[in-house]
């Protein structure tokens, strides 16, 4: 991290707590002179973080926000996970991070996660923008290795949309529903979303990257870029959020999940997935590149594919962008 991008993380660790700090505090912290501190804080605001200023009090965030914290996650989780998470304040996103680590050289352990507090390159499905402001959501990459090649990837979505339901489900959000293939959705409102990059071979070792993000507070200026209805956890409680705790119960949830599926595979996960299946029995489109197919979706198959009867016939799709549709006649 460079050393301006340091600076501009000690101030945000500064003003988490939602109180005033004056711009000489702030200058003397962090070694650079109060004047420029006001560049520092137009970088935050870039961030997405809404810091305003008053004179003769300083700066100070619309809002106190509690930043990720590597010690309290790994406190929670199992002893054998220790130093099994590491956390970067900003990256481009995870997933990329995580891929140069291994193209670089690095060996993971199976469940590694990588942590960020923003990214400013994210990515959703299909080359998409997944916005990503600082501190108040999550995202998450884990690594996992394939064994028995690409093929053993099959339903991993699945597997990972099915434990992420059950955990925003668990910190106590009501109508949590699953679209296939990999987002979660709360009274029709995209809450998480799911990118897996596999590499390797088809039939000899490979390994998948799982991203994971999740709206936990996004700010509301982002409604207007974001062109899809969202929605974030925190909005759907009625108790404040502990960004941590979720984080490692998230963490614990998944990879003993994805130890289940590599010894039992997608079968026991079928079921788990069709008690939040968002379009069983509805109709709706499947669009594969140029062309569309209208049907009503049953369900998921035992590799993971959409099951969707079409003129009374029951095909299986494994790739494609589904959306209801909504019949006018």
């Amino acid at each position: 991290m460079s050393r301006r991008n340091e600076r501009m993380i000690r101030v945000i660790e500064l003003l988490a707590d939602g109180e005033f700090h004056s711009g000489e505090h702030i200058g003397k912290e962090i070694g650079v002179s109060r004047t420029a501190i006001s560049q520092y804080i137009k970088n935050i605001q870039a961030l997405g973080l809404d810091v305003f200023r008053i004179t003769g009090k300083g700066y100070k965030l619309s809002q106190a926000i509690e930043l990720l914290d590597l010690a309290r996650i790994e406190s929670l989780l199992n002893r054998e996970a220790k130093g099994s998470v590491a956390l970067e304040r900003i990256v481009t996103s995870t997933n990329d991070v995580m891929r140069d680590r291994l193209q670089n050289g690095y060996t993971f352990k199976a469940g590694e996660v990588l942590l960020a507090e923003a990214q400013t390159a994210g990515r959703g499905r299909r080359g998409k923008q997944w916005y990503s402001p600082f501190a108040t959501n999550l995202y998450l990459s884990m690594y996992w290795p394939l064994g028995r090649g690409m093929s053993a990837a099959m339903g991993l979505s699945i597997v990972v949309g099915t434990l992420l339901a059950e955990a925003i489900k668990n910190a106590g959000v009501t109508d949590v529903a699953l679209k296939w293939p990999n987002d979660v959705l709360v009274k029709g409102k995209k809450l998480a979303g799911i990118l897996i990059d596999l590499e390797g071979q088809v039939i000899d070792d490979a390994h998948a990257i799982i991203g994971v993000g999740v709206n936990l507070s996004m700010p509301e200026w982002l409604a207007t870029p974001i062109d899809q209805a969202w929605t974030d956890l925190q909005s759907e409680l009625t108790t404040k959020l502990n960004r941590n705790e979720w984080v490692a119960d998230l963490i614990t949830r998944i990879r003993s999940g994805l130890a289940m599926f590599d010894e039992q595979g997608l079968e026991p996960f079928i079921k788990r997935w069709l008690d939040y299946d968002d379009l069983f029995e509805r109709n709706v489109t499947l669009t594969m590149g140029s062309k569309n197919l209208h049907g009503i979706a049953k369900g998921i198959a035992s590799d993971g594919a959409l099951c969707v009867a079409i003129d009374g016939t029951v095909k299986h799709f494994h790739a494609g962008e589904v959306s209801l549709r909504y019949d006018t006649n």
